[in-house]
């Protein structure tokens, strides 16, 4: 009348336990070795290539000046014209703080981006003077440009 329950197997002892195992693992594999540079042996040979042959360091890039606000806009209106503007460039932003905030370790410095919820989010490079900035300050940062993840982000900021 009654289920027999314990005839059950325990959860570790099903298939479909070890084969999300094995996937997770695969997969954590997998991005540790894209993260620490050692992937293929193309990129090794590259890497080789490079210490052996070098060249005459090129000029410094010109850092880009733009507010805050010119720079959230422009990422609101066309993100890929954007990227190509300023993604992975040096940027000296400046504008009115909305927020400074502490996140996994590492401190933001959010800037007014629009009149509603709109900011350009900077990460900072080290906390030093972080402590000293608040919310309606102006301030100036240098940093490097790094795409829209939600909103503008700056990333290895300094402050100016």
């Amino acid at each position: 009348m009654g289920s027999d329950t314990t005839g059950k197997k325990p959860f570790y002892k099903k298939w479909w336990v070890w084969v999300l195992a094995v996937v997770i693992v695969i997969g954590i594999a997998s991005q540790a070795g894209k993260k620490d540079g050692t992937g293929t042996a193309a990129a090794q040979a590259e890497g080789t290539a490079e210490q052996t042959a070098p060249e005459a360091e090129p000029a410094p890039e010109p850092t880009i000046k733009v507010s805050a606000v010119d720079y959230y806009q422009e990422y609101d209106a066309n993100e890929v014209a954007a990227d190509e503007r300023y993604k992975g460039k040096t940027l000296e932003i400046t504008g009115e703080v909305t927020g400074v905030e502490k996140t996994l370790g590492t401190v933001f410095v959010n800037l007014k981006g629009d009149e509603l919820i709109g900011w350009v989010h900077c990460a900072l490079e080290d906390e030093s003077g972080a402590s000293k900035i608040s919310k309606g300050q102006n301030v100036t940062l240098v940093g490097k440009g790094a795409g829209k993840m939600g909103f503008a982000r700056v990333e290895d900021c300094k402050i100016k």
